[in-house]
């Protein structure tokens, strides 16, 4: 097996405290036909993050640039790369040792060396300092996470656990610098658009989240994914829709919930509207009752009531794709005290203090990326009846919803509160 260079890129802007991390995890591969390309855009630490590369003497290739945005360091890299294959490595990330090898392992397995690879990951939290796995295989599954833009829609994609050969950039173009925060999704829409792509569900990265994000401080990011994800929808065509999400409704449901528990007001009306434009799948009524029993099983029918645990993103996305089949959510709970008897649809979000009242008759669903210490915390205090979104999802997503007969506009209110209180 030969072993074609791979030029591993680090955009990076005032990276002093997490830099370091990075590149060592970079150089630590036990692949070793690499070269690791930090581009400093116009850092302004007084010179901190250049002096965190220039240590590190010729085992990197260094650049330094006017700042200009990620996708003009990425593309810069790009142009200078000298491997056959792009891998991205964010300045506040870290790859494990083996995140090349065993991604070039798996094109030589597979036969075909520029398929697209993604990953599983792992994800630190900056707080707690805990890893939970984000392995998309236990809510999707292999077929959906190869299917072409399916895990671009779905939000799956994290980029550093990509693996792109060049040609991909020859054939699409590179990142769209006029785009700051969503330059990523918009590449991977355009380049594993119809291509053979392979999902590893070993996780390859461990990424941090930590409030200096720029999805979290910039303030075009809400605009520019808006934008984006509507015209994710009317670039796909009847057939890729349908190839998968096996009907337009389901796809158009996807997303609206997709789209809702993302806080994209804009995305979500169009995207609703679409569902309501759309004819219903004949066997609706059928899948409708397997979700049921499927739920009611999880407490073998012990469990009367529904509790959603984290009233975020995840959770308001899991309330509407319920609440569309006919699944009654009876409250809310989470540990922001700030949420606390907030009503989102005539739902009350209760403190955990009172959740632990109803524990013997409640199903609780914990809706986070990462629930384990939830998951935890939930069995020390004697839950008996606990699942995961991530879990639910699995049985969720072939489920048509019933058509709304109300219209979008009665719920505005609702949708906007939850903006302004974030999720």
């Amino acid at each position: 097996m030969s072993a074609p260079l791979v030029s591993i890129i680090i955009p990076v802007y005032n990276g002093e405290n997490y830099l370091r991390e990075a590149i060592d995890s970079a150089l630590a591969q036990t692949y070793t036909n690499i070269e690791v390309i930090v581009v400093n855009d116009g850092s302004s630490d007084h010179g901190a993050t250049e002096k965190i590369v220039i240590s590190y003497g010729n085992k990197v290739r260094y650049f330094s640039k006017e700042n200009g945005g990620v996708a003009t360091a990425l593309n810069l890299a790009i142009r200078e790369m000298k491997g056959e294959y792009f891998s991205w490595l964010s300045h506040d990330d870290m790859y494990y040792p083996n995140k090349v090898e065993r991604q070039i392992r798996a094109l030589y397995e597979q036969g075909d060396m520029t398929a697209i690879v993604h990953s599983a990951y792992n994800l630190l939290d900056g707080n707690t300092q805990t890893v939970t796995n984000v392995v998309q295989s236990n809510m999707y599954s292999e077929e959906q996470l190869r299917n072409s833009v399916f895990p671009v829609l779905q939000g799956l994609i994290h980029g550093c656990s990509l693996l792109i050969h060049k040609s991909h950039f020859n054939r699409v173009g590179n990142f769209n610098e006029k785009l700051i925060t969503t330059q990523d999704y918009d590449l991977w829409f355009r380049m594993m658009r119809y291509q053979k792509t392979i999902y590893l569900s070993e996780p390859l990265v461990l990424a941090r989240i930590h409030g200096d994000q720029g999805s979290k401080t910039i303030s075009c990011h809400d605009l520019e994914r808006e934008q984006l994800h509507i015209g994710f929808i009317n670039e796909l065509s009847e057939s890729e829709i349908n190839t998968m999400y096996g009907h337009s409704y389901i796809f158009y449901h996807r997303m609206a919930c997709f789209f809702k528990g993302g806080r994209m007001y804009n995305s979500y009306q169009y995207a609703n509207k679409k569902l309501q434009d759309t004819d219903v799948p004949e066997d609706i009524e059928e899948k409708l009752l397997e979700l049921q029993k499927y739920i009611d099983g999880i407490s073998n029918g012990q469990a009367n009531r529904i509790c959603i645990f984290c009233a975020g993103d995840y959770g308001i996305r899991l309330y509407e794709e319920l609440r569309s089949k006919m699944i009654a959510i009876d409250f809310f709970s989470d540990n922001d005290s700030n949420k606390w008897g907030y009503l989102f649809d005539n739902v009350h979000c209760i403190s955990p203090k009172m959740l632990e009242l109803e524990k013997e008759r409640t199903l609780v669903i914990v809706a986070t990326r990462t629930p384990v210490s939830i998951l935890n915390d939930l069995e020390a205090k004697g839950f008996p009846f606990v699942t995961t979104k991530q879990e639910i999802d699995k049985m969720l997503f072939n489920i048509p919803p019933v058509k709304q007969t109300s219209s979008l506009e009665e719920n505005d209110d609702n949708f906007r509160y939850m903006q302004i209180l974030g999720g």
